[in-house]
């Protein structure tokens, strides 16, 4: 005999909570007067320039990694989960605020590293392609998915982790 299922509960929450969630005290209102979006826009740009400084340090951070290693293939085993990571918040980072170039190239080198055990030094261009990408876009700005130069260099690092793939399967 099946099991008799439940109709789901709908618990409304208190009046409290609820205010407290949509900050009723100092609450925006639905409508929106100018100097209430000026403020709300500064605070989108000033979250923007954090955005970027914090990125920057993390590519930094991935550049620095990958040019210790550069001539030292075991040092690359140590990188490897570092960069991949790091790869990891520049993609979530850059889908949160409006840099979509930039989610697709780091998506692209924390898949591509996911998959690797110890980088030859072929994959490891690849791998350092990547963050030069990275570093570009930022530099530059490119806040949408970029142009026809961009969406070139989106194809050709697919057909480099597709080409430097075969050599990890």
């Amino acid at each position: 005999m099946a099991p008799r299922k439940e109709r789901p509960r709908i618990i409304k929450a208190p009046q409290g909570l609820r205010q407290r969630a949509v900050n009723y005290k100092t609450g925006f209102d639905l409508n929106l007067s100018d100097e209430l979006r000026a403020r709300i826009e500064a605070t989108i740009l000033e979250s923007k320039d954090e955005f970027s400084t914090e990125v920057l340090d993390k590519l930094r951070e991935m550049r620095r990694l990958a040019k210790e290693a550069e001539d030292d293939e075991f040092q690359r085993i140590f990188i490897l989960s570092t960069i991949t990571d790091l790869a990891f918040d520049v993609k979530g980072m850059g889908g949160t605020f409006g840099f979509p170039l930039l989610t697709h190239l780091a998506k692209s080198l924390h898949d591509f590293m996911a998959k690797l055990a110890l980088p030859n030094d072929r994959q490891f261009e690849v791998i350092s392609i990547h963050i030069d990408a990275l570093y570009v876009v930022l530099a530059r700005g490119i806040s949408g998915t970029g142009g026809k130069l961009e969406q070139e260099l989106l194809a050709g690092l697919r057909l480099a982790v597709e080409k430097t793939q075969d050599l990890i399967e």
